[in-house]
């Protein structure tokens, strides 16, 4: 909670202090499974000799392949706000807002605050906050059911992991984010949610917040209700397009595999992949430092003989890629003037 000042301006000590304490309890979480894997799984030694495996000449192909994602994600999002709304984005402006995005959302608590940081670039350049709002919960959405879908299929032909129930685990999310996407398709459930949530709005007690609430609550919901508008042709693009992405992502993670030396199926790196991204999605560490390192030890030690120390070498590179865009994004926030903007955002100002 902020309190104002002996001057009647805004102490932000609380605020600071609260993002420190979260840092801390951070970094204790990411130490303390790190100290659990160097002293159950790792030996130093092997730690070393396993880097001996990498395959230098596939960087340039992932660093490549890893480009060709991150571009088409961003033309996605182009072109359907597009589409919906009238209003050109520009691929390399939504590419540069989630280099920011990235850089942003390595201290910011979870994926969530970097989706923020990503609407407020996109509804300043577009003008458009509601349809900024709906776009980016839409597309989200649409991703995190196509990783869904293509994690459910790899778990379909991968025998070996029946005993750890992922099938109903995924089953079950699919359907809870199924139910999250059904007002984006659906103007007779966008109108309904719409109505719901305005009763809930004008249950606030004070009548100036109510007024603001309810008229916040039309234009993020009209918004929706235009996206179910949509051209089925675009849809069905757009559907592709998440199709594509996930696929080249997929690829990618096979070749990463094969950089460090594990020869294992193609379809290890479809469920791998979703297992990595949905453990990163918690918002108890870094940039998933530790529990990313655990669930790979963990699941490629166990079900297929992986030894600790190349997964472990494995994570690395999902890390190293990670902080490679990341620090693209820090490049960006500090030569095009950023800060000064998301300080001016309200929010986002730097303490």
């Amino acid at each position: 909670m902020i309190m104002p000042d002996a001057d009647g301006g805004i102490d932000a000590r609380p605020k600071k202090r609260n993002r420190m304490l979260l840092n801390a309890f951070k970094l204790s979480i990411s130490g303390a499974i790190f100290y659990y894997i160097f002293s159950r799984y790792i030996r130093c030694e092997d730690f070393i000799a396993a880097w001996r495996y990498v395959k230098p000449g596939m960087f340039i192909y992932l660093l490549l392949l890893s480009m060709v994602c991150r571009y088409l994600g961003a033309y996605q999002i182009h072109y359907y706000f597009k589409k919906v709304f009238n209003s050109s984005l520009g691929t390399h402006f939504v590419f540069k807002a989630q280099l920011i995005t990235s850089f942003y959302g390595l201290v910011l608590p979870g994926d969530l605050a970097g989706g923020l940081i990503t609407w407020y670039l996109i509804s300043e350049k577009s003008g458009e906050k509601a349809a900024s709002a709906s776009v980016i919960v839409f597309l989200r959405l649409l991703s995190i059911i196509t990783l869904i879908v293509f994690t459910a299929i790899g778990l379909v032909f991968e025998e070996k992991l029946i005993d750890l129930n992922l099938r109903v685990y995924v089953m079950i999310m699919a359907l809870l984010f199924l139910l999250m996407f059904v007002p984006f398709v659906s103007s007779r459930a966008a109108t309904a949610a719409k109505e719901f949530t305005r009763t809930i709005v004008r249950k606030t007690p004070h009548a100036t917040w109510r007024n603001a609430l309810d008229r916040l609550n039309s234009k993020l919901w009209d918004a929706v209700i235009t996206c179910t508008r949509i051209d089925r042709g675009v849809m069905l693009w757009t559907l592709a397009l998440s199709v594509l992405y996930h696929l080249s992502l997929i690829l990618f993670a096979y070749m990463l595999m094969i950089l460090v030396g594990i020869s294992l199926p193609f379809q290890v790196s479809v469920w791998l992949l979703g297992a990595v991204n949905l453990v990163q999605m918690l918002p108890v560490s870094f940039a998933g430092l530790g529990v990313r390192d655990i669930s790979i030890i963990y699941l490629l030690g166990k079900y297929y003989q992986v030894a600790p120390e190349t997964s472990l070498v494995l994570s690395t590179f999902f890390l190293a890629f990670s902080l490679l865009f990341t620090l693209m994004g820090g490049l960006v926030v500090l030569t095009d003037g950023t800060v000064k903007r998301l300080k001016l955002a309200g929010p986002f100002h730097k303490d």
